[in-house]
């Protein structure tokens, strides 16, 4: 843990970022210069594909709240209602709209829907973060798509991009390492409801 890891350090949640009540972005807020291709192909076997979230995706939004271990290592809220979901989905369509943030729906086989994947740049840094239902595990659809939208970032003309994970979710650090992200640093942070949490940032630059 680095010199600099307290208690009181800012939290990270690049879902809030995306996800968050709408609001007029700041002037100067991060943006990214180009937006994202509004579908991708994620080469493999099984295929898969990233399409753009549209409004309809709330069933998904609520069904990745009642799957216990999304709530657990991420920051969806736990149980949405049908009223809730539809909200953060139509906050994330503002977001994209604006260039602050874009999400995806993850499609696997027969042209199911298993999961979200997005981006966003609260730090002026790219940032991926996503979810899938258990039904979209163990195919390396994650992977591929965590994999897709970093090259994406990178060959936008950024850097690095990154990747957080709660301390001890190893299904995601398994996830980073494979799609060429290496842990950078660690920090520990207070959140929900003022417990403890140790996050470690993943990074995957340019070139590497």
């Amino acid at each position: 843990m680095p010199d600099d890891a307290t208690p009181d350090a800012p939290r990270r949640d690049p879902v809030a970022a995306a996800t968050g009540p709408a609001a007029t972005p700041a002037e100067g807020a991060p943006r990214f210069a180009t937006a994202p291709p509004s579908s991708v192909l994620l080469p493999g076997d099984p295929p898969g594909r990233l399409r753009a979230l549209v409004a309809e995706d709330w069933r998904l939004e609520q069904e990745l709240s009642r799957t216990p271990d999304v709530p657990r290592w991420t920051y969806y809220p736990p149980d949405l209602s049908d009223d809730d979901a539809r909200r953060r989905v139509d906050r994330s369509l503002e977001r994209a709209r604006d260039g602050l943030a874009y999400r995806y729906a993850v499609v696997g086989p027969g042209d199911q829907v298993v999961g979200s994947v997005g981006t966003t740049t609260p730090d002026g840094v790219p940032e991926v973060f996503y979810a899938l239902l258990p039904a979209g595990r163990g195919l390396g659809l994650a992977t591929r798509a965590v994999a897709a939208l970093g090259d994406w970032a990178l060959a936008a003309g950024h850097d690095e991009v990154w990747l957080s994970t709660l301390d001890g979710n190893a299904a995601s650090e398994a996830v980073a390492r494979r799609a060429g992200f290496v842990a950078r640093d660690t920090v520990t942070t207070a959140a929900r409801g003022g417990t403890l949490e140790t996050m470690n940032r993943w990074v995957r630059t340019a070139g590497s």
